[in-house]
């Protein structure tokens, strides 16, 4: 089922409330020291380019890097509170250039990713349906299930979120349902366009349509 306008995941707005009540996790991931790199092929050439996150003030991180020999770097909010992470290194379409998930707050649950694209010039935000920059979102504990994916499409990849919400989380842990969507992106010059938007409702943990493997992006 194809779908125009916005659908990206702001969905992940509305799960807010839910992810409050969510129940204590361990934390997805340890922040590093400031600053932090990682390594990827921004754009598709073979070489190997370095990415720095950089915490520049309150609320504030730089992400940089230098592409054939030019540098570029874009400001990107920051959880100042619990410091800057390393930039996951994702492939968001299958093309050979990576793409950059950059982690702008983290809570007990949930953490929110920025999505930069290098278009051959500079990094810029991957924005959605809407044209504004697009975010996701990965946790939710069990009062929510948010995550992302990659899958084959067309002899390359579609990246794939999923937003859902409890259905009651006034039952035991083991007998919880979810509903939300699952929503297939196609990636092409630095936005996002809707390629398939699947709604469920009253789905187990267990359903394959709740899966979000990040690890198949890389």
């Amino acid at each position: 089922m194809n779908r125009t306008g916005i659908v990206r995941t702001a969905t992940v707005a509305g799960l807010a409330a839910a992810l409050g009540l969510a129940a204590a996790v361990p934390a997805l991931a340890a922040p590093g020291p400031n600053p932090v790199t990682t390594v990827a092929d921004l754009n598709g050439d073979g070489e190997i380019e370095t990415v720095t996150a950089q915490l520049t003030g309150d609320g504030d991180q730089l992400i940089s890097a230098t592409v054939g020999g030019t540098y570029t770097s874009i400001h990107l909010p920051a959880d100042s509170q619990f410091g800057i992470e390393a930039p996951r290194v994702a492939d968001l379409n299958g093309d050979g250039r990576a793409e950059l998930l950059v982690t702008r707050s983290i809570g007990a649950n949930t953490t929110f990713f920025s999505v930069l694209h290098y278009d051959g010039r500079k990094l810029g935000e991957v924005v959605g349906a809407d044209d504004k920059p697009f975010s996701v979102a990965e946790g939710g504990g069990v009062a929510a299930h948010l995550g992302y994916q990659c899958t084959p499409l067309d002899g390359g990849r579609a990246f794939v979120t999923v937003a859902a919400e409890s259905d009651d989380l006034g039952r035991p842990v083991d007998q919880l349902t979810y509903s939300g969507t699952r929503t297939a992106y196609t990636l092409r010059d630095g936005a996002l366009t809707v390629h398939d938007t699947v709604p469920f409702s009253g789905r187990p943990a267990t359903d394959p349509v709740l899966d979000a493997d990040s690890a198949g992006c890389a």
